[in-house]
């Protein structure tokens, strides 16, 4: 009996020193290790600063293009090299800078909807009043833009179309004999197509 006892006693202090040696860490006996924490799954930004960020993107993009549409009118106007379409031209770089102007509002109101959740909605409309803004700017530049480069076509044999020729020369600031000379001018081109490249670039060279 006492012999009984003493193994009681001897697993007992064994048992207390192996959970003492594990930590109180079952695991640690198996030789396996406990899993890692999982992660929390990230959240999902609220749909109103989804918005602002995609208006302000769709802004971005409406810059670039009116911003491109400038340039093509600028290159078209020093082509054609008349007040019409420099006219033209200035029309799509000040749609255009309104246009990267609208693009820098919806960004800052997307920066909003991020530091600030609980306006989200409210920087998610300010965004896509902006992108809209960029947008109608960026038709505006894009409608200069091929005007410019009508104006040029007009004044070549290739593009050359007498009703455009003939709306130039009565919107030039010239002297109603000047615009007289130059409009009999235009009539003599059309009705002798040799003599068109000749009176087409003296027209262009009398327009301001």
């Amino acid at each position: 009996m006492q012999k009984f006892l003493a193994v009681i006693v001897i697993l007992a202090l064994a048992l207390g020193g192996v959970w003492l040696w594990s930590g109180g860490d079952p695991t640690r006996l198996t030789g396996s290790t406990p899993p890692a924490p999982t992660e929390a799954p990230a959240e999902n930004p609220p749909p109103a600063q989804e918005s602002a960020n995609a208006a302000a993107d769709a802004a971005a993009d409406a810059a670039a293009i009116a911003a491109d549409a400038a340039a093509e009118a600028a290159i078209s106007a020093g082509q054609a090299a008349i007040g019409a379409a420099g006219s033209a031209a200035d029309q799509a770089e000040a749609a255009a800078e309104a246009a990267i102007a609208a693009a820098d509002r919806a960004a800052d109101a997307a920066a909003e909807a991020n530091a600030t959740p609980e306006q989200a909605e409210a920087a998610a409309i300010a965004a896509g009043t902006a992108a809209r803004e960029a947008a109608s700017a960026t038709r505006e530049a894009g409608a200069a833009a091929n005007e410019a480069v009508e104006i040029d076509a007009a004044l070549t044999p290739q593009g050359f179309d007498a009703a455009k020729v003939r709306a130039m020369i009565d919107g030039a600031d010239l002297s109603a004999e000047r615009k007289a000379e130059l409009t009999a001018l235009l009539d003599g081109a059309i009705l002798d197509p040799e003599a068109l490249a000749q009176a087409l670039e003296q027209i262009k060279a009398a327009l301001p």
